[in-house]
């Protein structure tokens, strides 16, 4: 049998074979060096920011997450803030009471004259009627309502619905004086009886009637929330003694208060915009005196209107959450009003003479 020569291998192949594995430990090589330097990077980058965290939390610094929004107690900003960045940011400033619109109720024709950011014309009530406006439905906008005494009944236009609403309460020679007795932001029926010196007030919401004697046969009801709390207060103003009586409903208490002279015409309000009602006058020489609940300071300012013929309509004309002095003059018809705001005049035309002024915010 022949034998076969075994063949040597190419050296040029085998050159090759060695240098494939020789590559191939070397790349084995580096992977590992790489993943030894990344895992090596991951661990350092781990305590970095533990170390952070914690010199953070000891030192009191923000760290990346940016802390829960503040909750405010009652010393609350007078502004909304959010977080931007490290910084707090106004973002809106806090909601303004609605202006007074100037308006006139005219007993020849039982019409309502409101002149806001639009004209509106309501006829609703005859000339016996006492004008009564409020916002008895809680929607902010005051109502179209009157006090029939003849019959004891409100018949008011709810601004929210359109809908007609008859309600008995009172008698015939009764003054109404709706205002919010209860806190809960709607008008309420009221009305205060001279002949008794009775006071009947029947919550809208819940139907509940209050009945308190306060006050004398003379006296002139003028409710407002002297105290503060978001209710308004029995109150009257005395000529006899110049002596304003309030019922705070605070305290659920009674007393008296000087200020003023007899013959002065009764013009509270909140001057200040404490959210407290001001005693404030409007004296024979047309000049108005106002005792400030804010600091129990007193103040004279300049003379405004003419007393003999003007009526005060004193109320918050320029939505600056202070009343503004104001009178409405019969014979010409024109409203005259100085803005607390920034004491500028305004001069309007709006009415006849005849009319009965109703400024409220109507708001349509």
């Amino acid at each position: 049998m022949a034998k076969k020569k075994l063949r040597k291998p190419d050296s040029n192949v085998a050159g090759a074979t060695i240098s494939a594995k020789s590559g191939r430990r070397a790349l084995v090589k580096v992977v590992l060096i790489v993943g030894v330097l990344l895992a090596s990077l991951v661990g350092f980058a781990a305590m970095a920011t533990r170390r952070d965290t914690a010199e953070s939390a000891a030192s009191g610094r923000r760290t990346s997450a940016p802390p829960p929004t503040p909750q405010y107690s009652a010393n609350a900003p007078a502004k909304e803030y959010v977080y931007a960045g490290s910084k707090l940011l106004a973002v809106s400033e806090p909601v303004q009471p609605a202006p007074n619109d100037l308006a006139v109720w005219r007993l020849s024709t039982g019409t309502w004259y409101v002149v806001g950011d639009v004209i509106t014309t309501q006829t609703w009530g005859v000339s016996t009627d006492k004008p009564a406006p409020g916002d008895f439905d809680g929607d902010n906008k005051t109502d179209f309502c009157v006090f029939r005494p003849s019959e004891g009944n409100w018949y008011i236009i709810e601004s929210g619905t359109s809908v007609f609403t008859t309600l008995a309460f009172g008698q015939n020679g009764d003054i109404p004086v709706p205002a919010d007795f209860d806190g809960d932001s709607r008008t309420d029926l009221a009305v205060y009886r001279p002949g008794t010196q009775n006071w009947w007030i029947k919550h809208i919401a819940s139907g509940v009637i209050v009945n308190r004697q306060y006050g004398n046969s003379t006296d002139k009801p003028i409710p407002s929330d002297f105290d503060g709390d978001g209710k308004a207060d029995m109150a009257l103003w005395r000529n006899s003694d110049a002596t304003w009586y309030v019922w705070q409903s605070s305290t659920n208490t009674g007393g008296g208060f000087q200020w003023g002279a007899t013959d002065d015409t009764p013009v509270p309000g909140d001057y200040d915009g404490d959210l407290k009602t001001d005693y404030a006058v409007w004296k024979a020489d047309n000049t108005w005196s106002i005792r400030y609940s804010s600091n129990g300071t007193s103040g004279t300012l300049s003379a405004w209107g003419y007393e003999s013929s003007d009526i005060a309509v004193q109320g918050d004309y320029d939505s600056d959450g202070k009343t503004d002095r104001a009178v409405w003059r019969p014979s010409t018809g024109y409203w005259y009003i100085v803005k607390s705001s920034n004491g500028n005049i305004r001069s309007q035309p709006w009415g006849e003479n005849g009319d009965i002024p109703v400024p409220a915010p109507y708001r349509r």
